[in-house]
């Protein structure tokens, strides 16, 4: 394989109005190296040249050859350079080739054209680039992740695809795995697999399923537990301290095994909540949510986790707002939502400050508010433009929302927050995962109050495995219009006494001055 010569690049046309690797591989002069080699040569015999995931690979393995020169020193940012003035020293031609160059392996890793990333980001420059390299930090492995990021999906899906046709993973070994991580992470990644596959043998018993009961006996301490870290960590970056991402991240997965045991339990115990400690108690709520709407997209530990964290973190800048505004029960005001805006900012200044944050979070924290129809903020993007994690944290974020009780308002119900999520579909949220989150929590979710036939008002405990109600807390008889000792009846394996119960309706539990919390332990 030759050695690429970052020369190639000087006075190239980028500019470009769509993406073509081909024409890419041209500048670069690596055509030659990357169609031959050995990954894009096996799927283009399985694919031929058309299918997109030779198109990764090939994306993939230009990193690979790139690798050395973008681990190399860079000149430093001159904000006053022009590539329209005659470059007449050889440094000048250096930086020229040097700028093209960073803006093609940007172009690489996102799939976007030069000319696409300019419109999408008028302000577009290589300083951060060149500033990361001063620093120390791998420009290979910045824009590698850049690249897995935005094909990991595609790349999940392809491997189910050829596992359901029939391919096994094995066969796959020799292509598909190299399509997810890049040959510097190979090592890593087995050593990671393996700690956590001893770790899972170690806390089997641990993870053995629960009890509704039992189990929300420790999501109660849990949640308890989550507050005061939170409120720690706030004190934290108000004294000018890092976070602790390993306490946070420990907590995820505490998160994470009581939702294995019982899941049930941990997404009943959301539904509690006191407006008066309502951005804890949403950080921790959008976790939970986060864990059960990533396993129901069938993501691996590792995603669930870093999904965890991020909408745990995502709203950390609502912190730093006026306590009045927080606790303000009435709408705000156009300048008082300006700096309502700012949060996303201050979140992210907060994440800056620490080390090792990944990428994830910070797309879920920056995202969470855009909409697909391009009207939320703070940059107005649209549909392909937002992250995937991003359209993830809007749906976690504005569903717990919507179910908690906060200063300025009650909460709605689930059944109703869902309807009003499905009108916004395509508008505000992504159709895709939004189809898969309310498919997840059911079409009467845990925590909704429901009118049985019986006469008896009730809150729906847990699931069956087809999401349907199965285990319902009858609290409130509507026959005598009064309170009822608890008592838990299974409507799909109904006693003779209760033969033929079913649920009629969802009803307001403050119709009747019900809350939840009074009824779960």
């Amino acid at each position: 394989m030759s050695a690429f010569k970052i020369e190639s690049c000087f006075g190239a046309d980028i500019n470009v109005g769509y993406f073509n690797i081909y024409e890419i591989l041209d500048i670069l002069d690596i055509q030659k190296e990357v169609t031959s080699h050995k990954r894009v040569q096996n799927l283009v015999k399985k694919h031929g040249h058309d299918e997109r995931i030779v198109a990764v690979a090939m994306r993939q393995v230009i990193f690979d050859i790139v690798g050395p020169t973008l681990d190399e020193p860079f000149l430093p940012f001159d904000p006053y350079f022009s590539d329209e003035k005659l470059l007449t020293s050889k440094k000048e031609r250096l930086y020229d080739a040097q700028e093209r160059f960073l803006m093609l392996c940007l172009s690489v890793a996102t799939g976007r054209s030069v000319r696409s990333l300019r419109k999408l980001t008028p302000d577009l420059s290589t300083k951060e680039f060149r500033e990361k390299r001063k620093h120390g930090l791998s420009l290979f492995r910045y824009f590698r992740q850049e690249l897995n990021d935005h094909t990991r999906e595609y790349i999940l899906s392809y491997k189910a695809r050829m596992e359901a046709s029939g391919v096994g993973e094995n066969k796959l070994s020799n292509s598909t795995s190299n399509e997810v991580k890049d040959k510097n992470s190979d090592v890593a990644d087995r050593d990671i697999k393996s700690k956590v596959a001893k770790k899972k043998a170690a806390s089997a018993v641990k993870l053995a399923p629960t009890s509704f009961n039992d189990e929300t006996v420790t999501a109660l301490k849990l949640f308890a537990e989550g507050h005061k870290l939170i409120s720690n960590q706030v004190e934290r970056y108000k004294r000018g301290e890092l976070l602790e991402l390993p306490s946070l991240m420990m907590f995820c997965r505490r998160l994470i095994d009581s939702h294995t045991r019982n899941n049930a339990s941990i997404m009943a115990i959301r539904h509690i909540k006191d407006a008066s400690i309502y951005l804890e108690q949403h950080a921790i709520g959008m976790a939970v949510l986060a864990i059960h709407f990533t396993k129901a997209m069938k993501l691996s530990q590792v995603y669930i986790e870093v999904v965890c964290l991020g909408a745990l973190l995502l709203d950390l800048g609502r912190f730093r707002l006026p306590p009045a505004m927080i606790t303000k029960t009435t709408k705000m005001t156009e300048a008082e939502f300006d700096l309502f805006r700012k949060h996303i900012y201050f979140g992210e200044q907060i994440l800056n400050k620490c080390e090792g944050v990944p990428k994830a979070v910070y797309q879920m924290l920056i995202d969470h508010h855009e909409k697909i129809d391009g009207s939320g903020y703070p940059a107005g993007k649209q549909d392909q433009e937002i992250s995937t994690y991003g359209k993830v944290a809007a749906i976690i974020d504005a569903y717990d929302a919507m179910t908690s009780a906060q200063a300025h308002k009650e909460s709605m119900t689930p059944i109703s927050a869902m309807q009003k999520m499905r009108k916004e579909s395509g508008l505000a949220f992504d159709k895709r995962l939004l189809s898969v989150f309310l498919s997840s929590i059911g079409k009467i979710p845990v925590g909704s109050c429901v009118l049985l036939s019986n006469g008896r008002v009730g809150f729906v405990l847990t699931l069956n495995k087809e999401a349907q109600p199965s285990l319902i807390r009858q609290v409130y008889s509507m026959t005598n219009k009064a309170f009822i000792e608890s008592t838990d009846i299974e409507i799909n394996k109904v006693s003779q006494l209760d033969t033929d119960v079913k649920i009629e309706k969802e009803v307001n539990p403050q119709q009747f001055n019900l809350k939840f919390i009074n009824h779960l332990s």
